[in-house]
């Protein structure tokens, strides 16, 4: 049996291994122990479990006499926003995001709308640990109510951060990826609304158009994404495709949950999650002034952009729930990680696609270019993003190697795994929160540099 992962990336695992319909009950009563006020914001993506956890939880909720608020199929963070807007005690979102379709997971919102952050995770698991739930008398059980229209707030907060005229006026040429996920309720809507041209691909969001129900998901047996759900460029063939065919400005790709974006250019080049919340930096550090915060796995690239408008960057530990720790400390506007995550504050505090691709569009639209003209004016690094299985791997021995092989180094950061860094190029080593792999990352100036640094990590390894 595989492990049950548990990070502030949520509870997470392979659905009829790891996942236990009892733990999944059991987590979700420890979470409703701690919701005040007893009103839960519930969603999640397409994959084929959905059905069978979303009715485990609603059980659970009703049990433990929590008003449910359901929201179908919705984006995460439309479901984290929507948790603060609604007075809610708590949110979950039954989503994976980037992995695999057999795996599902439970994100658990705090009732400001964020991701539970290191103590509140601690006190999950002490009340899960326990097992003691107070559990509701019959005429105190909850109920399940379905919103109407989860994501008419996210989209109407989206439209307003961004100058829509001058997009809509721009007339653009777009397509999109929505990797048949939770992005298809809302992100052709959303560039209907700014005027756009769409090409949209793999847009089915699971729904079963024969029985009127919007939010009845496909049979469990069937496939439901037609691609791998992580958007990375070696995964975005179809979408190159779509934007040369349609004669598109941009391509945009999302993972299932719709928190991830990334890019493709005019010509069809995918060209990297990093460049995301770099331009997106770049973009919006000319009209407001303030720190940006991202993780220690993001790219130079960012830190250059900031300095160059004359802000500071701030780096914390990888997850969103770090990441929006770091921006309510550093009083930031903006944030985000190099998995295609850009958080707008004003919008709502998490890695945000809908927010992701209004900006972008903006930054297209007042400088009237390209998007590989956009994406040149910018620094760019050689980044190199290795795994290994963990398996067996001894991690505290393998960062007592690597203190020893790269000697060399200037700074050491070991607050999330171990960072090392050379002037410009850098290593990060760190067992995932998502899968069950230890990542190996390198950035330098040059493709060959970084190679390199992975590759004496792999010898270090043996």
């Amino acid at each position: 049996m595989s492990q049950l992962m548990i990070s502030v990336a949520g509870i997470r695992g392979i659905v009829g291994d790891s996942i236990r319909p009892e733990e999944f009950v059991r987590f979700t009563l420890a979470f409703a122990e701690g919701c005040r006020p007893r009103r839960v914001v519930l969603g999640g993506d397409t994959r084929p479990s959905r059905d069978m956890l979303r009715h485990l939880v609603f059980g659970a909720l009703e049990a433990a006499g929590c008003e449910v608020v359901d929201l179908g199929i919705a984006p995460t963070p439309t479901i984290g926003l929507m948790t603060r807007l609604l007075g809610a005690g708590g949110g979950i979102a039954i989503t994976a995001s980037h992995n695999p379709e057999q795996w599902n997971a439970l994100k658990f919102f705090r009732a400001d709308g964020t991701f539970l952050n290191a103590d509140d995770n601690r006190a999950l698991m002490k009340r899960f640990a326990s097992a003691q739930f107070a559990l509701a008398p019959v005429e105190r059980l909850g109920r399940v109510q379905p919103h109407p229209d989860p994501c008419r707030e996210h989209l109407t907060r989206v439209l307003k951060f961004v100058d829509a005229a001058k997009i809509r006026r721009a007339r653009m040429k777009v397509a999109i990826d929505c990797c048949n996920g939770a992005g298809a309720r809302v992100l052709p809507e959303l560039l209907g609304r700014l005027g756009c041209d769409a090409e949209v691909i793999f847009a089915a969001d699971g729904a079963n158009p024969s029985d009127g129900s919007p939010n009845r998901p496909a049979p469990a047996a069937a496939k439901v994404f037609p691609r791998v759900a992580e958007p990375l460029p070696e995964h975005l063939g179809a979408l190159s495709k779509a934007v040369k065919r349609h004669g598109a400005a941009v391509g945009f790709a999302v993972d299932p949950d719709a928190d991830r974006l990334a890019l493709v250019d005019e010509m069809g080049r995918p060209i990297g999650e990093e460049r995301t919340i770099t331009l997106a930096a770049n973009h919006l550090l000319e009209r407001m002034r303030s720190p940006v915060v991202v993780n220690l796995s993001t790219t130079r690239a960012v830190e250059d952009v900031c300095a160059a408008h004359g802000v500071r960057c701030h780096r914390t530990k990888i997850g969103e729930a770090h990441v929006v720790g770091g921006m309510r400390r550093h009083r930031s506007r903006l944030g985000g990680e190099g998995n295609g995550g850009v958080i707008l504050g004003d919008v709502h505090q998490g890695r945000d696609s809908l927010g992701g691709i209004a900006v972008i569009l903006e930054a297209l639209a007042r400088n009237r270019c390209a998007l590989s003209e956009l994406n040149a004016r910018v620094p760019d690094y050689a980044i190199v993003k290795d795994k290994v299985p963990i398996g067996r791997l001894k991690v505290d021995a393998i960062y007592h190697k690597a203190r020893r092989e790269f000697a060399e180094a200037v700074r050491i950061n070991d607050e999330d795994g171990l960072r090392l860094d050379f002037g410009v190029a850098w290593l990060h080593l760190r067992p995932s929160g998502t899968e069950p792999i230890f990542r190996v990352f390198a950035e330098a100036p040059e493709a060959g540099e970084a190679r390199a640094l992975v590759r004496r990590v792999h010898a270090m390894m043996k």
